[in-house]
């Protein structure tokens, strides 16, 4: 605690207390709230809590993580960098970026906003569209687990994207957050609302630059799906390798709307990832995909849930990851039915490709189910990277280099045809094959940063 109180902008009461004295009466009064049940919950434990039993975050300190830094020298750098991801996936995309110190960056939204749909940071929209943003953060208790609550107290800008009934966004919008500086903490903000017969492409960018002190990103995503909607949502992750990373991803899906989820990861030393698809209306359809590609001494934990609430349901996610040198992949599925979801058509798999042997993955999918008249399975597999398949390239004049890039393509090209946009696919196909060629992607460069 002493850490605390001496540096100047850390997590603490005194950041909650700046929060909420720039923050209508109604968030206040939440930030508060989520204040206390943080400092009341215990961090997660491997021996005592069944979702942390494969991730040790031991070495975290929250509260030496400084979450207001005032005015930097490097915000623009950050931003330019993002932006320049964002024109090599969605040139034609609305962007709006974000760092430690807020929205700097808003650009490209005025045809979005000729269609009467909303581009704004969420704390603006927490003032002009409070009815949206309350039922949007329902979906995220401030009491909900440890890293929840201390979001809710602290998240700063954030994007929020409100469309309404019967639009269709003329333009994607690229929301990116960035972070650089030794102990720097961000809390990534995403919130989307859709109306009925609405539809959106969002795609999220994190980053920070590779050569970057430890970090910490406790990052939320609240995507609310109403009736008949259509929301694509594309999640790119490249913090660096000294960054702790902890996230929730939760989709809520009204009647017959649909949810195609990509994720790519590859970057921080510790990741864990809650991705959540609550399917609450008849008739919803979550589609989540995830590709990941680890190496050094990274830990990656993805953790999802395909919550069936309702009948005639129907959710697929499909995993695939690749680990070399010490790196550790661990992954927990599961998929649950309620008795009144009859006729539930639910599947998940995890694929895993180990290509050192130092390396480690595991799958842990398992399945709930209440009803009687559904369709439901799951599939784990983890094996090493075939040296036959490496010797017919190699004795055919392919270089090892270029052998192990085409063997790690062909085992990620199904999920990769599964991202619902093709501009997003090609960046991290690009991306795969410059990690299989040795090269880092955890961090980006940045001007002055790198």
């Amino acid at each position: 605690m002493a850490t605390q109180l001496q540096t100047p902008g850390a997590i603490g009461p005194e950041a909650v207390t700046t929060r909420a004295a720039n923050a209508p009466a109604w968030l206040a009064e939440r930030r508060r709230a989520a204040w206390e049940a943080y400092t009341a919950l215990p961090m997660p434990d491997r021996t005592r809590d069944e979702d942390w039993r494969r991730t040790d975050i031991r070495g975290l300190e929250p509260d030496e993580y400084v979450v207001d830094p005032g005015p930097t020298g490097h915000g623009a750098g950050l931003v330019e960098a993002m932006r320049e991801m964002r024109d090599r996936i969605a040139p034609d995309a609305a962007f709006v970026a974000s760092t430690r110190n807020g929205v700097r960056a808003l650009e490209g939204a005025e045809a979005l906003r000729a269609q009467g749909v909303t581009v704004c940071s969420l704390e603006d929209a927490a003032v002009h569209d409070e009815a949206a943003v309350r039922r949007a953060l329902a979906h995220v208790p401030v009491d909900g687990s440890k890293f929840t609550a201390l979001w809710n107290a602290l998240w700063r800008g954030g994007c929020f994207v409100h469309v309404p009934t019967g639009v269709e966004a003329a333009v994607p919008i690229v929301a990116a957050h960035s972070a650089a500086g030794d102990h720097a903490a961000i809390l990534p903000a995403t919130v989307v609302v859709l109306e009925a017969g609405a539809s959106l492409t969002l795609v999220e960018l994190e980053a920070s630059p590779a050569a970057q002190g430890t970090m910490l990103s406790d990052a939320v995503s609240i995507l609310h799906l109403g009736e008949g909607s259509r929301l694509d949502h594309c999640l790119l992750q490249r913090w660096s390798a000294s960054t702790w990373h902890l996230a929730t991803h939760r989709g809520v899906l009204e009647r017959d709307s649909r949810l195609r989820f990509f994720a790519a990861t590859f970057g921080s030393r510790l990741q864990k990832v809650y991705w959540d698809a609550l399917l609450e209306g008849q008739g919803a359809d979550a589609t989540l995909t995830g590709v990941c590609f680890g190496g050094g001494d990274q830990h990656l934990d993805h953790q999802s849930l395909q919550a069936h609430r309702a009948p005639a349901t129907r959710s697929d996610l499909l995993l695939k990851v690749a680990v070399r040198d010490r790196a550790q992949s661990v992954y927990g599925g599961l998929i649950t039915v309620d008795r009144a979801a009859q006729r539930t058509d639910g599947y998940v798999q995890n694929r895993n490709l180990m290509l050192s042997r130092g390396a480690r993955a595991s799958g842990i999918p398992m399945l709930e189910i209440k009803a009687n008249d559904v369709r439901c399975s799951h599939g784990v597999t983890a094996g090493h990277i075939d040296t036959e398949q490496r010797f017919y390239l190699q004795s055919r004049g392919v270089d090892p280099e270029a052998a192990d890039r085409l063997i790690v393509r062909g085992f990620m090209q199904d999920a990769l045809d599964r991202s619902p946009h093709a501009g997003f696919a090609e960046f991290v196909g690009g991306v795969l094959d410059e990690v299989v060629a040795g090269h880092s992607a955890a961090g980006v460069e940045a001007e002055g940063l790198s």
